[in-house]
C-alpha cells in the first residue's frame, strides 16, 4: 500500500528519465538481486507509488591482487598498533 513507503529510501519526485547514483559496499563471490520502485510525494502528502521494475540478477567476482594487498596492508598497520 501507498503507507508501507520506506521514507528513508523517499527522497523527492525527479523528472524521468533519470539516475539515481547510489553506493553500496557489496561482497566478493556473492549473488546479489536488485529491483527499485519509485515513489512520488504528492501535494495531500501521501506517496504515488510504482511497482517494482524487473529484478536483475548478478553475481560479484574476486578481489584483484590490489584490492588483497590493500587489506593486506591495514591488516598489518592495524596489528602493529595492537
Amino acid at each position: 500500500s501507498v503507507q508501507d513507503v520506506p521514507t528513508k529510501l523517499v527522497a523527492k519526485a525527479v523528472p524521468l528519465p533519470m539516475t539515481v547514483r547510489g553506493h553500496w559496499f557489496l561482497s566478493p563471490r556473492t549473488e546479489y538481486s536488485v529491483a527499485v520502485q519509485t515513489a512520488v510525494k504528492q501535494s495531500d502528502g501521501e506517496y504515488l507509488v510504482s511497482g517494482w521494475s524487473e529484478t536483475v540478477e548478478f553475481c560479484t567476482g574476486d578481489y584483484a591482487k590490489e584490492h588483497l594487498a590493500q587489506l593486506q596492508e591495514k591488516a598489518e598497520l592495524i596489528a602493529g598498533r595492537m
